[in-house]
């Protein structure tokens, strides 16, 4: 099962999320792997691989099998693929081979080895190569937007056009509103909009919390940091009704964690 975890604009907290995901996943009894995509390289930082840790995929091909042997072993039970230290020649590379046909998908397919494996890959923002291929893969896509009239500016393109026209009718689209604080005049009206407009679509909401960030820099998921903070909370809820959509179930009312059982 593949999980893409994307957004039009950076800064989001997309990382974050995908994070979150793997995380989740693991918890509810899974194998979870976590690819970077992004050239930032930051996903490995959630799950305490360390800083002088250069390898990824930027260092190599997209040979299907290989990624394997790239996994590293991080927090939580998660393992992950970084995106690799690079150069704009190595990233130049990468994206070159992410736009050959069928190179991505075995690569990936790779990882999956079961159906007990859930890969969740953080994508670079915006469009990209990266994006429209594992567009074609994703059982879910997720886009993440923050509650303010920058993201809301940008769901008639989320709508109709940012992602190819080739993802298949089996792919699953939802939004995500990161970020939510109801305090502000702004994002409460953005969040009533969205709740409105999009109610179909709208998957999950997570509050703005300083757990997050804190987390993020102990490398450790919220949910480990803080496990009564609201965060950890919304977080918990956004990969249960992942794992529920991957599965075709509804979200159980009935947690043995604050991830929830394995589904």
């Amino acid at each position: 099962m593949l999980i893409a975890v994307a957004s039009p604009k950076g800064g989001v907290g997309k990382t974050t999320c995908a994070a979150h995901l793997a995380y989740g996943s693991a918890a509810a009894g899974y194998r979870a792997v976590a690819v970077d995509l992004d050239p930032q390289n930051s996903l490995r930082l959630h799950f305490g691989i360390p800083l002088s840790e250069t390898g990824g995929l930027s260092r190599g091909e997209l040979a299907a099998g290989d990624w394997r042997g790239r996994l590293l072993a991080g927090a939580g039970g998660v393992e992950v693929l970084p995106y690799g230290a690079s150069d704009a020649t190595a990233r130049r590379g990468l994206h070159r081979s992410m736009e050959s046909p069928g190179a991505l998908s075995a690569a990936l397919r790779g990882l999956a080895e079961s159906e007990e494996t859930v890969v969740v890959v953080d994508l670079p923002p915006g469009p990209s190569a990266a994006l429209d291929a594992v567009s074609a893969l994703a059982d879910l896509r997720l886009t993440i937007l923050l509650a303010d009239s920058a993201s809301l500016s940008l769901l008639p393109a989320v709508e109709k056009g940012y992602y190819p026209p080739w993802v298949p009718a089996s792919s699953q689209h939802r939004l995500v509103l990161n970020q939510v604080d109801i305090r502000r005049r702004l994002n409460r009206e953005v969040t009533e909009f969205v709740q409105a407009q999009y109610p179909d679509s709208l998957l999950a909401m997570v509050h703005r919390d300083e757990a997050v960030p804190e987390a993020a820099a102990r490398q450790m998921s919220v949910a480990e940091h803080a496990e009564s903070s609201r965060a950890a909370r919304d977080m918990g809820i956004l990969c249960r009704r992942s794992l529920a959509l991957l599965l075709n179930r509804a979200e159980t009312s009935h947690q043995s964690s604050l991830w929830g059982p394995a589904l």
